[in-house]
């Protein structure tokens, strides 16, 4: 039952934000990657680690793809070694890179 108690904290924490609300030049490490089908089609969802207010989660753009077997390799225990850096816009896009 504590199992329980600390998944249903951890996801009511959770805020979900638009890569374009983060703040610019900043390194957010990424704790879990997941495919997730949208309406819009297949995308990644990211949970990153905020440092102050705890967990984000934010959709990559769809040009963003990682396969089911990227995504479990990641998210295997001692993996999760990327941060996502947002670096501002570019025309209408946003422009991502990760460290």
């Amino acid at each position: 039952m504590e199992g329980l108690r600390k998944q249903l904290v951890a996801q009511s924490s959770a805020r979900f934000m638009s890569v374009g609300d983060l703040a610019v030049g900043r390194p957010y490490p990424i704790t879990k990657m997941t495919n997730q089908e949208t309406q819009y089609g297949r995308t990644v969802k990211c949970t990153i680690d905020d440092g102050e207010d705890g967990v984000i989660e934010v959709f990559l753009p769809r040009t963003i793809a990682v396969s089911d077997e990227q995504e479990a390799l990641y998210n295997a225990d001692g993996n999760q070694t990327l941060s996502l850096v947002f670096n501002g816009r570019r025309g209408r896009s946003f422009n991502i890179t990760f460290k």
